[in-house]
């Protein structure tokens, strides 16, 4: 028999599951704001959409058969599909077209400048072969990175025997952690798919304003582990796939028990390269790093280079705006998107923080693991921007319009001492505007 408090407690669930909120949020929206039939057919879809929200989804979409009718006529007379797309679908698309852009554009081509330089035709055009100098790297880039993944997945190793010691001394604890595990695996495998990871945490910011492609954020100051892909001085191009990785390494290492207190700490998104060929991972505060963080472990060989060295930096709060894209981060990719994003903002007029004359500097945000499939991958390209009213752009309007009152004072002045000089019966010169002049 039911008792009347679990008939309260069915309801009171039943009732949570309606989400009122989220059931009739378009009451008061406008013709434009309201839900297209792409999009309500995308929630009709998402198994994660509660039983009440999708009856209501169904009704939308079969009061719009008018709207799908002119989609599908659409579609039929332009022999596109694009207006039948879903949100997701579009998305698709669009990284599907991003990526055969950047395999055709840059990837097939630097392969082919790789295998041409190494032949022994480029050889003996004096061509330096990628090859040659990564080779030439080995001896002192190879230990140095070596020592440290070593260490790291030493410390793992060491973890791991931990943890199955203490499941042996207290073996009620087994089934809550293989169900921690196997919803970490669930992730992970998730995470192929998604566009941006769970899970995983970056610096905070927000989200001030947005433009065509765009969007001006407001980041709080936060620390990274830092290494350099080249050398000082050295050019560094998106396409050394060999430096990145070799970076890459070096900051997971230090992440996972390379640093001189032996600690390992969480995996953080998105992995930055900035446009002077240096890449960062996102250290995260939490309750047990809330000082300063493990130090990197240092070798003191002279033979080892200054790539692969890992340091802590201290990142201060910026403006920065960013443009997202797709695929894989190549040097095309990322000039493209830049000029594009700089375009945009001087249409609308929005200044960079950069001193005249000079090149604009730049950062790219990776969000993606490698697993993730190329067109859904989550990208972005940065640049430094002024706040409105705030820095240089700020004092040259104060010193605009002081000159321009200056003016008009002046102005004033001569206008009354030429009126005591002529008949006050002329005209009256001593309302003087702006627009008279």
């Amino acid at each position: 028999e039911t008792t009347a408090t679990d008939s309260d407690a069915a309801f009171s669930a039943f009732a949570d599951s309606l989400d009122e909120d989220s059931l009739f949020d378009d009451a008061d929206m406008t013709e434009e704001e309201k839900a297209t039939w792409q999009e309500n057919l995308e929630q009709l879809l998402d198994p994660a959409t509660p039983l009440a929200k999708r009856q209501i989804l169904l009704s939308d979409l079969l009061n719009a058969n008018d709207d799908i009718r002119e989609s599908v006529q659409s579609a039929l007379r332009e022999r596109k599909i694009d207006p039948l797309l879903t949100p997701t679908g579009k998305k698709l698309q669009d990284g599907t077209r991003a990526v055969a852009r950047q395999i055709a554009s840059d990837i097939l081509p630097s392969i082919a400048e790789t295998i041409s330089s190494a032949s022994p035709a480029g050889q003996a055009s004096g061509k330096d072969s990628p090859v040659a100098a990564i080779a030439g790297e080995l001896p002192t880039l190879v230990p140095k990175l070596g020592s440290r993944v070593f260490d790291a997945f030493s410390k793992q190793a060491q973890k791991q025997i931990e943890l199955i010691q203490g499941d042996l001394a207290d073996p009620s604890r087994i089934p809550e952690r293989i169900t921690k595990q196997a919803a970490e695996v669930a992730a992970e495998a998730k995470n192929v798919f998604s566009e941006t990871p769970e899970n995983l945490v970056g610096p905070e910011y927000t989200v001030v304003s947005r433009g065509e492609g765009y969007e001006i954020r407001e980041y709080d100051e936060y620390d990274v582990a830092s290494t350099s892909m080249a050398k000082v001085g050295e050019p560094y191009s998106m396409d050394d796939v060999a430096s990145g990785g070799a970076a890459f390494n070096a900051l997971a290492a230090y992440l996972f028990g390379a640093n001189d207190e032996g600690k390992s700490m969480e995996m953080t998104t998105p992995v930055t390269t900035t446009s002077v060929g240096e890449m960062r991972f996102y250290l995260k505060k939490d309750g047990v790093y809330t000082g300063e963080f493990p130090q990197p472990l240092n070798e003191e060989d002279d033979r080892f280079n200054e790539r692969g060295a890992v340091e802590i930096k201290h990142i201060p709060a910026s403006r920065l705006a960013v443009a997202r894209f797709t695929g894989f981060v190549t040097e095309g990719e990322v000039a493209r998107q830049k000029d594009a994003l700089l375009a945009a903002l001087a249409a609308d007029g929005v200044e960079v923080d950069v001193p005249h004359g000079q090149v604009v500097p730049h950062v790219v945000f990776q969000y993606n693991p490698p697993y993730t499939i190329p067109i859904v991958r989550r990208n972005e390209v940065a640049v430094p921007v002024r706040a409105v009213g705030s820095g240089d752009a700020a004092a040259a309007a104060a010193d605009l319009e002081t000159e321009w009152e200056e003016a008009i004072g002046d102005v004033d002045d001569e206008a009354g001492a030429v009126d005591d000089e002529v008949d006050h019966g002329g005209p009256d010169t001593d309302d003087v505007g702006p627009s008279d002049y």
